[in-house]
């Protein structure tokens, strides 16, 4: 998990629940690793915990070849459809895409 990168989602997060985005993270830290991370970056989103990856191979974020899940996003519409995903080790950097591709699932 990118710590830094969170931190940028968290200070763009007014800007994606404007446009109706319900926003988590996930993580293959155990939960009182991600409750560490969450109290000490003040992150105000879930960090959800998914040691066994069931969540993040579901979404086809698991790494290639490794036991790690890929950073990045998925954007999932109201009916469960996923509208897009993308693997992006920098997505804090490229809010404006995402804030593009939830636009795009509400659309």
């Amino acid at each position: 998990m990118c710590t830094r990168q969170l931190v940028k989602l968290q200070a763009r997060l007014g800007d994606l629940t404007s446009e109706g985005a319900v926003v988590f993270a996930v993580s293959i830290d155990t939960p009182e690793q991600a409750g560490r991370v969450v109290r000490e970056f003040g992150l105000t989103f879930p960090l959800l915990s998914d040691p066994g990856m069931q969540v993040i191979r579901r979404y086809g974020m698991k790494g290639e070849g490794m036991e790690m899940a890929d950073l990045g996003y998925v954007v999932i519409d109201r009916e469960g459809r996923i509208r897009a995903r993308r693997i992006d080790r920098e997505f804090g950097d490229h809010v404006e895409l995402l804030l593009h591709h939830v636009r795009q699932a509400k659309a």
